[in-house]
């Protein structure tokens, strides 16, 4: 699971939200291959330190590549359309996987 954190630019949620619920439709039928859109979702109440985190679902590492090379002309449009509503330099993002997937490292214990 993908999910990427941002700010909305002062004075532009309420349109970005309408402009998320309006595209919902077209974000979900032109993902790239191998990727799922998952949802766009807002913070309430002022909890946390980003407006919004949209997330998406991809199965292997691959499919960032898949993501970068895609040449949609819709998600492309969405891509830019949605950049608009962000102030730059505030995202973040984070990059999950179900903790039976995780690969885990851990330093050898030194026997005494």
């Amino acid at each position: 699971m993908w999910i990427q954190f941002g700010n909305v630019k002062e004075g532009r949620m309420k349109e970005f939200q309408e402009w998320s619920k309006k595209n919902e439709g077209l974000l979900e039928k032109h993902a790239p291959p191998g990727w799922a859109y998952r949802g766009t979702y807002g913070t309430v109440l002022g909890f946390g330190k980003y407006d919004t985190a949209m997330m998406l679902e991809c199965r292997k590492y691959a499919d960032f590549d898949a993501l970068r090379e895609y040449k949609d002309e819709t998600w492309n449009r969405l891509g830019e359309e949605a950049q608009d509503f962000f102030l730059p330099g505030q995202s973040e993002a984070m990059l999950l996987r179900e903790i039976g997937d995780v690969k885990i490292v851990e330093p050898t214990k030194k026997k005494k």
